[in-house]
């Protein structure tokens, strides 16, 4: 049985949805508008696109319990028991974490852009072995990176599609 779980930040979500939103609408406006073909063609693509990032980036879940972890991804379960990871470590880049880990069948990675990622870390690090585990999982327990470049990415892609929106139906 799996006691806690950590999905993608919800900050991230909402902006992102918000995003698919506008895409939508945007697309709807070439539809109904005026719209050439292939401006209807590449909004199709992008919102499609768009659509299937926020559809995993909300079915992500990583479980963790007494026997092991399971990390959700869409359509898709993948399950390790503590005893089977051979080493955590992670992997810092600018403001990206990315937790490695790697079991006796190959390896998976989880970014910190889930919610609560040092908890993440913490949880894994209490099951765990002391000595599969490097010193920089630690360090990331105790001194965790935090990233909003996502959520700022997101809320600035929301404001140039209102402004895309508002531009096209001021010249329909």
């Amino acid at each position: 049985m799996y006691r806690k779980t950590f999905k993608i930040k919800k900050a991230f979500l909402v902006a992102f949805s918000v995003d698919v939103v506008l895409l939508c609408l945007l697309l709807l406006l070439s539809l109904f508008f005026k719209g050439s073909s292939l401006e209807r063609l590449v909004l199709a693509v992008i919102f499609i696109t768009a659509l299937l990032i926020f559809l995993e980036s909300l079915s992500r879940k990583v479980l963790t319990g007494d026997q092991g972890i399971l990390i959700r991804k869409f359509l898709r379960d993948k399950k390790l028991l503590w005893e089977d990871i051979t080493q955590v470590g992670t992997v810092v880049m600018r403001k990206r974490v990315y937790l490695l880990l790697t079991t006796t069948k190959g390896f998976h990675i989880l970014t910190n852009a889930y919610g609560e990622f040092p908890g993440l870390l913490r949880e894994i690090a209490d099951h765990v072995e002391r000595e599969r585990i490097d010193d920089e999982v630690r360090n990331q327990i105790d001194h965790p990176v935090k990233k909003i470049s996502d959520i700022v990415s997101a809320c600035f892609a929301a404001a140039v599609l209102v402004a895309i929106i508002v531009f096209k139906i001021i010249t329909s």
